[in-house]
């Protein structure tokens, strides 16, 4: 990853994420990616949005596991939302339905080992 004093600008952020890789985007934290998403630029939103889908869903299933029936209920529909409303910063993808999926399942061994 590159050097955190270039974390404060804009480039710097984008520059850090475009470093990583799925296997590490996987593993942020939902806060840490949402606030990456409003300083990328636009053509940035669907290289990370997956990853934040995911991480919303690990987190809110690992804090409580009564969670991961509506959300994953609400993985496909939200995309078909996006879809049709078109202001998202993200477009619609298959990726992202999957990625709040492997979120959801995560969440659930989190709670598991809590």
């Amino acid at each position: 990853m590159q050097d955190t004093k270039n974390l404060g600008t804009s480039d710097g952020i984008a520059d850090a994420l475009l470093s990583l890789s799925g296997k590490d985007l996987a593993q942020l934290p939902h806060a840490l990616l949402y606030n990456a998403r409003y300083k990328v630029p636009s053509e940035q939103q669907n290289m990370i949005s997956p990853y934040e889908h995911r991480a919303f869903a690990r987190e809110a299933v690992t804090e409580n596991p009564m969670m991961a029936l509506p959300i994953a209920a609400s993985v496909v529909p939200y995309q078909l939302y996006k879809l049709i409303d078109g202001k998202s910063r993200s477009t619609p993808s298959i990726d992202q339905v999957l990625q709040g999926f492997v979120g959801v399942g995560e969440g659930l061994m989190g709670a598991l080992k809590k």
